[in-house]
């Protein structure tokens, strides 16, 4: 997420979280997920690349002034792209379809997945496996193996 204001009001550019158990901090849930917050109005530049100090100035304000400033080659190309797009009104109808239909696959097929999860999870309720249906919750390769063995 990219916020024009500090979320947690550290000055930082860059807050990065990853899940952790309360109960025992040194406890990671890893199931891969990594959630980053941006901040445009960051106090401490050591922290971070100036390149993304740089992209997140050109978020902030995206005009051609600012893009003439950065002194990053992939800032420029980004610009010079999201000009082409805004110059076509065919192209930037076409782009915002095409972004649309991938937030419907991603809708569905997240909806697909929480099916499936939900017939296993009932099925091993039926079938009284409570200790499979928590393992199942906190690793996903087992998951993945009961759903093979039950065909879902």
């Amino acid at each position: 997420m990219i916020t024009p204001f500090d979320l947690f009001g550290h000055g930082l550019y860059r807050y990065t979280f990853q899940m952790r158990c309360e109960e025992v901090p040194e406890l990671k849930l890893d199931d891969g997920a990594t959630r980053i917050f941006l901040n445009t109005k960051g106090k401490h530049p050591e922290l971070v690349s100036p390149e993304l100090i740089e992209l997140l100035k050109y978020m902030e304000h995206s005009t051609d002034e600012v893009s003439e400033i950065c002194k990053s080659e992939r800032i420029q190309k980004m610009h010079s792209r999201i000009c082409q797009v805004k110059a076509s009104e065919k192209t930037e109808v076409k782009y915002m379809q095409s972004w649309e239909e991938k937030i419907l696959i991603k809708q569905e097929g997240e909806r697909i997945g929480l099916e499936r999860i939900n017939r296993l999870n009932q099925k091993l309720i039926e079938q009284g496996r409570f200790d499979d249906l928590t393992k199942a919750t906190s690793d996903s390769n087992y998951q993945k193996k009961l759903l093979k063995e039950f065909k879902i």
